[in-house]
């Protein structure tokens, strides 16, 4: 129904691109049944309308909840063990030293008034259930609203049926879309029982409604109902019987797929591939090939977009996404037609998302970092399917385990340590031996522990990193490792550690490592001030800020200014140390850098106390 778009921060609700009509009764009902439930599940099949109907039915009950209405996307998630930290990011919830994702939750959301939306819940049913139970018994005051093609079978729970549309509702709505299709079209009189006759035929369904509507611009109505009437006749034996809903809307995607060019129906196969939204970019190159030449795919796509089977996203319109229920279509037509082929798509799509990686790795200390974060984020549901892949893919996972850690900056700045601790554990079960890739990833497991304050993991990972980046022969990964196993060491009072971490800067220097020296940096200037070394702690900050200076690097340098000021506030020296936490708070709003944010923000609100 023309609603699509991809997760956002913080969950807001999204504009709608389309016309809403109808669902008076069904937005009243929701209403309603929060007066005596917190959890409300809207069901019905796909291509109904539930999660149009849950976000009107969700903007309405903003006044209900003074802590605000927080939307989960889930129809590109797979995993069901990433849905509480998917909640977590959901909610700008940072990740909390020593908590799960599911109880950080749980601890922030006691005590408020608000409303999570879980859209898309059918294929993770049985964690949704675990999740919206614990909700509801843990956090008095939050309620649910669901989406979903069954029930969640939660105590408590109220369902909420969505059928298709009211006759004069489908009518209006058809007529809308039409007038996209057809300017100047309208339900009028002369043609207003045809109009009825071709909802009766398509059953109400919205999605069958506006997948028929761009067949106006071949054919009149009265030939729209008349080759509609010949299509079903054929498919009942010619009885007047109804087709199941679940019919009626497989045979409209049946039609509009006969509808579409053999290239533009290659091309929606094959577009099934994506978890999320992609831009023309992945569409060629994942796509094109094999019938399809890469030059022809920007062709066939806008077919697909004039056939309202791929919709185009956002104000600039760069970004396409397939609805659920077309991309499950077009997936079977891939698994049909394709056979051993979808095995090179695949492999396509998860070239493409490892390219993006070693681009965000390649590109992290220059002007483009800004940039790349944002081509990760848009991403992420890809890069989720692509770690899958590799991780599930004989000969391949030591290449997910490479593309996960290569995307620590973003499990930081997402507040999703806890998603990248699980695909560094999922790739170290797979990749058991001594290897670059594996030396990344204790080392990735291991900067988790120090940032969540989890000292007794980052010891134990970081001395296995050492180990195995030497016998892998990975110089970078042992500088790291050895440098942040000396902080460790002089955290816990052995006063060698920081001349030992000094020395392994040094190193980094004589080598151009400059990743190494500038994140070691600001984590040995936080560790030289907690140890009572002022001048040290600053030294270093000054230093690693030149070495950015005027690169655009900007996730490093605000962990440096956080740095620089929260041991200028502490030194007494307040003015300076809120000049700089304000610098800092500014370069890591650039990448959406959440755990720096945060860190600025609490030195900033000791200022203001």
């Amino acid at each position: 129904m023309g609603f699509g778009f991809g997760q956002r921060r913080g969950g807001q609700l999204p504009a709608e691109l389309t016309s809403f009509v109808g669902r008076v009764d069904e937005l009243a009902q929701v209403q309603a049944a929060f007066a005596y439930a917190r959890l409300v599940t809207l069901v019905g099949p796909g291509g109904v309308g539930k999660s149009r109907t849950a976000l009107r039915a969700a903007a309405g009950l903003g006044e209900r909840f003074p802590d605000g209405v927080w939307l989960a996307e889930l129809s590109a998630l797979r995993d069901p063990e990433l849905i509480p930290a998917t909640l977590a990011a959901v909610l700008e919830l940072p990740e909390q030293s020593g908590m799960a994702p599911l109880d950080a939750v749980v601890a922030h959301l006691q005590g408020r008034r608000l409303l999570i939306v879980l859209d898309t819940c059918e294929h993770l049913v049985d964690a949704c259930a675990m999740l919206s139970d614990i909700l509801l018994r843990e956090a008095a005051d939050v309620c649910v609203l669901a989406t979903s093609r069954q029930p969640l079978d939660v105590p408590g729970e109220h369902c909420c049926p969505v059928s298709p549309l009211a006759p004069d509702d489908a009518v209006e709505l058809f007529a809308q879309r039409a007038a996209a299709v057809v300017p100047g079209f309208a339900a009028r009189e002369e043609n207003r029982e045809r109009l009825r006759a071709l909802v009766h035929r398509l059953d109400c369904i919205p999605l069958a409604l506006e997948l028929a509507a761009v067949r106006l611009r071949a054919v009149s109505v009265e030939e729209l109902v008349a080759r509609l009437d010949d299509r079903f006749q054929v498919l009942t034996g010619g009885r007047r019987t109804a087709l199941s809903r679940h019919q009626t809307l497989r045979t409209a995607i049946d039609w509009s797929h006969e509808l579409c060019t053999p290239a533009e129906q290659l091309l929606w196969a094959r577009l099934s591939v994506f978890a999320g939204s992609f831009e023309l970019a992945a569409a060629e190159q994942v796509c094109g090939g094999e019938e399809l030449p890469v030059g022809e795919v920007l062709e066939q796509l806008i077919g697909l977009v004039d056939k309202s089977v791929v919709q185009r996203l956002g104000e600039s319109g760069n970004r396409y996404r397939l609805l659920d229920t077309l991309r499950e279509y077009g997936s079977e037509r891939l698994a049909a037609a394709e056979g051993d082929g979808s095995a090179a798509l695949r492999a396509r799509h998860f070239a493409y998302y490892r390219d993006l990686g070693r681009r965000f790795e390649d590109g992290f200390l220059g002007a483009e970092q800004p940039a790349l974060h944002r081509s990760v984020r848009a991403e992420i549901a890809d890069l989720r399917a692509a770690l899958e892949y590799a991780y599930e893919t004989e000969g391949r996972a030591r290449e997910g385990l490479r593309l996960a850690a290569r995307l620590w900056p973003h499990w930081r700045a997402s507040g999703t340590l806890s998603e990248g601790g699980y695909w560094f554990e999922k790739g170290l079960e797979r990749v058991p031996e001594d290897c670059s890739a594996r030396a990344w990833g204790l080392l990735g497991t291991g900067v988790i522990g120090v940032w969540t304050a989890d000292l007794a993991t980052a010891v134990e990972r970081m001395a296995l990193a050492r180990e195995s980046a030497a016998r892998a022969g990975d110089e970078q990964v042992e500088q790291f490792a050895e440098a942040y196993a000396h902080g460790l060491a002089a955290l816990c009072g052995d006063a060698a550690g920081l001349d030992a971490l000094a020395a392994v800067r040094e190193r980094m220097a004589e080598c151009d490592n400059l990743l190494g020296l500038v994140v070691l940096g600001y984590e040995a200037a936080l560790l030289r001030a907690v140890l009572g070394d002022t001048e040290g702690a600053l030294r270093l900050c000054a230093q690693g800020l030149e070495l950015l200076e005027g690169s655009g690097e900007r996730q490093i340098y605000g962990s440096t200014l956080m740095a620089q000021g929260l041991v200028r506030w502490l030194a007494g020296d307040r003015a300076a140390g809120v000049a700089s936490l304000c610098r800092g708070i500014e370069a890591a709003s650039e990448v959406d850098e959440i755990l720096v944010a945060a860190m600025c923000c609490h030195g900033l609100a000791w200022a203001a106390a």
